[in-house]
């Protein structure tokens, strides 16, 4: 479906990435927008948002994920949202709120250990609990007025728009996924998932692929106290969820996914297959820490490119069809 602005002529160069800003609920806010190289008005184009991590940018996560050069030769558009940030003794501290690490206690007690590591707390955000380490502001609101702007002035294809991120910009996109699966067709976090105790699943459709480290010591991928002693919920879990009978109807034992980087450091996925919905649930690990995977950006494309809102997965361009 495209959206409204389809047919308007960009402000921005196609093939050049722009820094841009927006206010939202009177806060100044800012991403970087890569149009792909072959842009055109009129033809409605897949939306990719990324999100870097806890202390990162906007710039860094350009560089880093390389979804730019790759956006050109695969025609989508490229946003990097900027996460709200504060000086801590000469540290620009940035963070996203996942409306899970800053909620301390939660459904399931206190979020973190008694002698869990004091990360610096946004200063407008009041006294926190020992436990809460993200900012306060509504990411959810900033996202929700992104995808509102970029979509009254670029060529969108409403139902290909999705999302990723590393770390605690993986957590954030696992929160869109379930607090907005209603403009999402798909999200691929990586290194994030949810505090303990708030653990979610959408609504409505929506693919997942969740692709983490076995050496993660800061988000460990099964559920146990991380090395700064704070608390997430378990990999297994997070696809459980997903994957239920409440939400996307998959099957209930796992089967392997195969994708471009198999084999790779360890690479291997699997899925809950023969989602009632036509979604796929997709987990992913690898021979790594607590870092981004050099092939993270091939697996997340052709998983995000088999997949359009209200749609079965579909393969399309590029993409390594699972058997």
């Amino acid at each position: 479906m495209p959206s409204t602005g389809c047919g308007l002529a960009p402000a921005d160069q196609p093939g050049q990435t722009a820094e841009r800003d927006i206010l939202v609920d009177a806060l100044a806010r800012s991403y970087r927008l890569h149009l792909p190289a072959g842009y055109h008005t009129d033809t409605p184009t897949p939306l990719l948002l990324a999100f870097h991590g806890y202390t990162g940018t906007s710039a860094s996560a350009e560089k880093s994920m390389q979804f730019s050069p790759h956006a050109d030769e695969h025609g989508y558009i490229a946003v990097y949202p900027q996460a709200t940030f504060f000086d801590s003794a000469g540290t620009v501290i940035t963070s996203w709120n996942d409306l899970a690490c800053n909620a301390s206690p939660g459904p399931a007690g206190p979020i973190c250990a008694a002698d869990a590591y004091p990360y610096p707390f946004p200063p407008e955000c009041g006294t926190p609990d020992h436990c809460n380490w993200c900012t306060c502001h509504d990411d959810l609101a900033f996202v929700a007025a992104l995808l509102d702007s970029l979509e009254n002035t670029l060529g969108i294809d409403l139902d290909r728009v999705y999302a990723t991120g590393m770390s605690n910009g993986g957590m954030l996109a696992h929160r869109l996924g379930c607090a907005m699966s209603d403009r999402f067709a798909a999200i691929a976090p990586v290194a994030g998932t949810l505090a303990k105790g708030f653990n979610c699943a959408p609504e409505l459709p929506i693919s997942l692929m969740h692709i983490h480290g076995d050496n993660d010591i800061y988000v460990r991928v099964d559920g146990k106290q991380s090395s700064d002693g704070y608390l997430y919920e378990a990999i297994d879990d997070v696809v459980g969820k997903w994957a239920d009978k409440t939400s996307q109807h998959c099957a209930t034992q796992t089967t392997p996914y195969p994708t471009s980087a198999d084999g790779i450091k360890s690479m291997r996925c699997e899925q809950r297959a023969d989602c009632a919905t036509g979604a796929e649930v997709v987990s992913c690990g690898w021979q790594g820490g607590h870092v981004w995977p050099a092939f993270g950006r091939d697996v997340i494309w052709n998983f995000f490119n088999r997949h359009s809102r209200g749609d079965d997965a579909l393969p399309r361009i590029d993409d390594p069809v699972p058997p």
